[in-house]
């Protein structure tokens, strides 16, 4: 009965979703965007410029597709099932910067495990209060070191 529920939630829900990402791969909003930083940016400094002062950090990242470097700390859905690799400044460390991927580069992420090294891209968000987490989404993974 659960395998059928999931079935249906996948085949109502997520194909649909999925469907209309593939659709609109041609982002011409994406095209406008700079790249503010051709140097990249730690996750630990990423997270704590927004921990130690969010207003400016906002002002200085905010908005701003930035490259970002860390270790996965986690590779899989996020809260809404969205696909997304969590960045951490050590292989065993805490969570500092959530990169979300658009839904079609699902497939994407057998390409990252937990503990590679990675270089994402994608526009800086805000934090997280929650959990001191930095939001980072339309992410795009641009290197993977394996261990």
């Amino acid at each position: 009965m659960k395998q059928r529920i999931i079935t249906m939630f996948l085949a109502v829900i997520i194909l649909p979703l999925h469907a209309q990402g593939v659709k609109n791969t041609d982002n011409t909003k994406e095209s406008t965007k700079m790249v503010t930083n051709n140097n990249l940016i730690t996750a630990k400094t990423l997270c704590d410029a927004f921990v130690n002062n969010k207003a400016q950090a906002e002002k200085e990242y905010g908005k701003k597709v930035m490259k970002i470097t860390g270790f996965a700390s986690y590779v899989g859905p996020d809260v809404y099932t969205l696909p997304s690799i969590e960045l951490s400044e050590k292989k065993d460390g805490k969570s500092r910067v959530l990169c979300v991927l658009p839904f079609s580069d699902y497939l994407k992420l057998r390409n990252v495990s937990k503990g590679n090294e990675v270089v994402m891209e994608g526009e800086v968000r805000s934090l997280y209060d929650k959990d001191q987490t930095v939001v980072v989404k339309e992410c795009k993974i641009i290197e993977v070191k394996k261990k």
